[in-house]
């Protein structure tokens, strides 16, 4: 299933290991931090509009990306279809 992440950008679901908050991340870290960490941080793409709201990290063909959305978690967790599962 694909999932659509804000202006004409879709992804794979199966590629997508975590979806996080940014405020959260920049409540508790510096989210270039967060990024470093991660060894992501210069394979981001930001599709925000400059209105961060997540964080999506995937893997594909080995590699770890990460995506900057303007949309909640909780509406990409519906486009998912990770809703409510346990």
């Amino acid at each position: 299933m694909y999932v659509h992440i804000g202006k004409d950008v879709v992804i794979n679901s199966n590629n997508i290991i975590s979806v996080l908050d940014i405020g959260v991340l920049e409540k508790k870290k510096n989210l270039q931090e967060v990024l470093q960490n991660l060894k992501i941080s210069d394979k981001i793409i930001d599709v925000s509009d400059g209105n961060k709201k997540s964080l999506i990290i995937i893997q594909k063909n080995n590699q770890t990306f990460g995506y900057i959305t303007n949309i909640s978690t909780t509406t990409l967790a519906k486009r998912a279809g990770k809703e409510g599962k346990k």
